[in-house]
């Protein structure tokens, strides 16, 4: 993961060097740094200096760039602003003494990095004191010091839903302050699935199946190597997470909407599918939400997963992406067989999913079949539940369970888990 990041990362800082982002004096300093910390402070400064967009005055909203390309090329209005321009000299100025207090106290790296990256994200007092280098790295070579910011700076912009109904401001300030923590500490993805309300979405399966949906899996679709196609759960650390909200859309993101990309974060039940093209080599070019949910009525708790829409990035436009439905609806299906659990899709779908579990799983395409389930919502961690296919309310405070009309769609329900209903069923 970290080789993608870095990759990613060189070629979106381009001609901003150091000596261009500080001055040549700094850029002397940071080149005798060992290879992390001069990674570290390259980053720091390209994400706030050249990339710097000040949340806290102008807010999350529809003005921030829509693809992830935009951001890296500083394109769009919001980097203009004054108040952004203001925000990335102070920020020069904050690195500058950065990188000279590193000139005077080297063995101090570690922790003046992480002061300086709490101080960029506007990080509540106290954070810094949980976090650690090797996080910091990490959402750095994820480029996060934005998204960042933009939860932490733009807070009050997340205590209304979409519709304008209102949101508790203090669970929201809660959530967030973990999910930064948890980012931070390098320990994003294990929080996720062991925090208390997580681990209760996922209560009723097995260790094994825990096991096997928290597994970041990733399948190559095609026969050429030079053009086949990549589904995966983002990488082990989940931090791709992030960014995952601003492929498509437009819907949220962590600069519009914030308390959306809130559930895809803080909750053990929800994934996404990224789709990775070689024709748009940058970052993943399509994503799908994807999220373990419990079918109501059942006994034992049956659970199922649920796969919405494939979104494409906007900056992959001329990306041929008619093969990138098959790739995710088997993607889904395999994991789906490899937990022994139902997989869900749009209705629509039904006649395209039972072909690939025929084609491609050896798979009855009797398996697949439409049904309208109602569908248990344990309560959310991250305060909201946002999805324009489980209710029509976009987002909503989901913080009690609730039970969703019946939803026409088509299941696929593997062998194992049928022979499993079967046997309770006797």
């Amino acid at each position: 993961m970290a080789g993608v990041a870095q990759q990613s990362l060189a070629a979106a800082v381009g001609d901003s060097t150091l000596g261009a982002l500080l001055d040549d004096e700094a850029a002397s300093v940071v080149s005798a740094l060992d290879a992390a910390h001069a990674r570290a402070l390259h980053a720091l400064a390209e994400q706030a200096v050249h990339r710097g967009i000040d949340y806290k005055t102008l807010g999350l909203n529809w003005d921030h760039p829509t693809s992830r390309t935009a951001y890296r090329k500083a394109h769009g209005a919001s980097f203009g602003k004054p108040a952004s321009r203001d925000r990335q000299s102070r920020s020069r100025v904050a690195i500058k003494a950065l990188v000279t207090a590193l000139a005077a106290t080297p063995r101090s790296a570690d922790t003046l990095i992480v002061d300086e990256f709490c101080n960029q994200i506007g990080a509540p007092e106290g954070t810094a004191a949980n976090s650690t280098f090797l996080g910091v790295l990490a959402a750095l070579d994820n480029e996060l010091l934005l998204p960042l910011r933009a939860f932490n700076e733009g807070l009050t912009s997340m205590f209304t839903t979409f519709n304008g109904q209102p949101v508790p401001p203090g669970p929201i300030t809660d959530a967030v302050r973990q999910v930064t923590a948890a980012t931070l500490s390098n320990r994003l993805a294990e929080w996720r699935y062991t925090n208390p309300v997580g681990a209760a979405q996922l209560a009723g399966l097995n260790a094994e199946q825990i096991a096997m949906w928290r597994e970041p899996t990733a399948s190559i679709h095609g026969d050429d190597p030079a053009c086949a196609v990549r589904v995966h759960e983002d990488e082990a650390g989940e931090l791709g997470f992030w960014w995952a909200t601003k492929i498509g859309g437009p819907s949220h993101g962590f600069d519009l909407e914030g308390q959306c990309l809130l559930p895809l974060l803080a909750n053990a039940r929800h994934k996404v599918l990224l789709v990775s093209d070689p024709a748009f080599p940058h970052h993943p070019a399509g994503r799908a939400h994807f999220r373990l949910l419990w079918v109501h009525g059942a006994t034992p708790p049956r659970a199922v997963l649920w796969l919405e829409t494939v979104n494409a990035d906007f900056e992959a436009g001329r990306v041929d992406h008619r093969a990138w439905q098959q790739a995710v609806l088997l993607h889904a299906a395999r994991k789906a067989t490899a937990m022994g659990v139902g997989l869900s899709v749009e209705s629509h779908l039904g006649s395209k999913l039972a072909d690939v579990v025929t084609r491609l799983l050896s798979a009855a395409s009797t398996d697949v079949v439409q049904a309208s389930d109602r569908l248990v919502l344990r309560p959310s961690n991250g305060v909201l539940e946002a999805s324009d296919y489980l209710t029509n309310k976009h987002d909503w405070v989901q913080t009690e369970e609730e039970v969703t009309q019946p939803l026409r769609r088509a299941v696929f329900t593997p062998q194992a888990a049928a022979a499993a209903a079967a046997r309770v069923e006797l």
